[in-house]
């Protein structure tokens, strides 16, 4: 996936997993944007670590779009492991590392090389 930027209000989150999870590796915000934020963040997690989810699977939608079409978001790997994401309609991306192990960590399902 080729990452990016559409103009000069999109946004590059950098985000650590753990930071929104709590001691058991539950999303820990309740309410909020946090909670938001970190639901968009383990769906991400979920659908790049996905290797075996059929080609065409829409991605997540943008969690700061307001855009009403395209606002699902690409994900990928990158060559360090970490998820990365940008969304076509708005243009934020993001990176997300420490999301191996974590409950959203589909990757461990998939068979090894």
């Amino acid at each position: 996936m080729k990452m990016r930027q559409r103009g000069p209000a999109a946004a590059m989150y950098v985000i650590d997993a753990v930071h929104y999870l709590d001691d058991k590796g539950d999303i820990a915000p309740k309410r909020g944007p946090a909670r938001k934020l970190a639901e968009f963040v383990t769906s991400v997690i979920a659908h790049a670590s996905d290797f075996d989810r059929p080609d065409g699977t829409s991605g997540p939608e943008c969690f700061r779009c307001r855009k009403r079409d395209n606002r699902c978001v690409d994900t990928g790997m990158a060559e360090d492991d970490a998820v990365v994401w940008h969304c076509p309609a708005c243009g934020t991306e993001g990176r997300i590392s420490n999301w191996q192990g974590t409950f959203w960590d589909l990757s461990r399902s998939a068979p090894s090389d």
